[in-house]
């Protein structure tokens, strides 16, 4: 494979590599903003008693948590796909790193059952779902009081 070549698919795995990695960071910080906004947003209405309009909220932030951390899934995705290339790279045929394309979008890499994978992942994830589920439970807890 002509080494000019090889490098230009190089640069342009890296390149696609910090644009996939500068969403993650970003996808990050609005799931940690959207948490703590939740949980303020919760522990102030619990001192003026009105859990029914937090809750509904909260549900609000809890979607578009789910949102921002599918999205972060997808890109974590195809950041994998786009290391190990980098990986494979120098010993790679040339067929087969001319067969190696960067979509438009991060999502048309994903076949729908990966990107499915993804929803449902997202989803059960403690890590996104596991804060609005312990103020669902801490708020019927309140209102059974």
């Amino acid at each position: 494979m002509n080494e000019w070549l090889r490098e230009y698919k190089r640069e342009c795995l890296l390149d696609e590599h910090r644009s996939l990695s500068s969403f993650v960071e970003k996808e990050i910080v609005m799931t940690t903003v959207t948490k703590l906004v939740a949980v303020a947003l919760w522990l102030a209405a619990i001192g003026n008693r009105s859990l029914v309009a937090v809750e509904v909220a909260v549900l609000a932030l809890w979607s578009i948590d789910v949102l921002y951390a599918y999205y972060g899934d997808v890109y974590k995705r195809r950041r994998l796909q786009v290391r190990a290339w980098l990986e494979l790279l120098p010993r790679s045929a040339e067929a087969d790193v001319a067969a190696w394309k960067t979509p438009a979008n991060p999502f048309d890499g994903l076949s729908r059952s990966e990107k499915m994978s993804a929803l449902t992942g997202t989803i059960a994830s403690p890590a996104v779902s596991g804060v609005y589920v312990a103020l669902a439970v801490m708020a019927a807890m309140l209102s059974l009081a």
